[in-house]
């Protein structure tokens, strides 16, 4: 292998690591907690060559929720639906989604929501991020309910967006504990009971 070749793949792998431990830390201790040096040291390496690699703890922040935004659309585009079966498609859509944001995909949406109230790089990737799931999911509302004018597709997508947010914002944070199985099989009833209702729309 040519010495570039290395060096950039050692470079790559020292990457994946600073991200692995910014994101462990992140996560587990918070973002007052996460520095650049406490992840150097974690990972014994000095914080110039941290650096080398992300220059700041926000750009490293916002490439982990980057990253979280980049997963979120992937498992979207993996979902197996079928455009002729309006229940059982809202069902596992709903279902996959509100399973991936009850983990940790929907507290690093919510460090997101934080630093966003404070900070307009944050608030211009939130607001990116949210913008792209909402096309997904009104995307799919179209397929589903194909009679509905854009001004109702895009308020029954709201309602889903924010139906499947709560959701995963109470199994995560919520006082009484619920199992996730449980408000699954709630939230798909009611997203799919709101499909129902729009097909009558006028």
């Amino acid at each position: 292998m040519p010495l570039t070749a290395k060096k950039s793949a050692k470079g790559e792998l020292r990457r994946e690591a600073i991200l692995t431990e910014a994101r462990r830390m992140l996560l587990g201790e918070g973002y007052q907690n996460l520095s650049l040096r406490r992840i150097a040291a974690a990972l014994n390496i000095s914080i110039g060559n941290l650096q080398y690699y992300f220059s700041s703890k926000d750009d490293l922040v916002e490439t982990l929720l980057t990253r979280e935004i980049d997963a979120s659309l992937d498992i979207m585009h993996g979902v197996n639906w079928d455009p002729t079966n309006v229940v059982s498609s809202t069902k596992t859509v709903v279902r996959t989604l509100l399973h991936h944001y009850a983990g940790e995909a929907g507290r690093f949406y919510t460090i997101a929501e934080s630093l966003a109230l404070h900070d307009p790089r944050f608030a211009q990737l939130k607001a990116g991020g949210y913008a792209h799931v909402f096309r997904e999911v009104e995307s799919l509302v179209g397929v589903l309910v194909p009679s509905l004018d854009l001004d109702r597709r895009q308020s029954l997508t709201q309602v889903l967006v924010a139906l499947i947010d709560g959701a995963s914002l109470q199994v995560q944070f919520g006082e009484i504990e619920v199992p996730l199985d449980a408000v699954e099989r709630l939230a798909e009833d009611v997203a799919t009971a709101l499909l129902h209702l729009t097909e009558n729309w006028s």
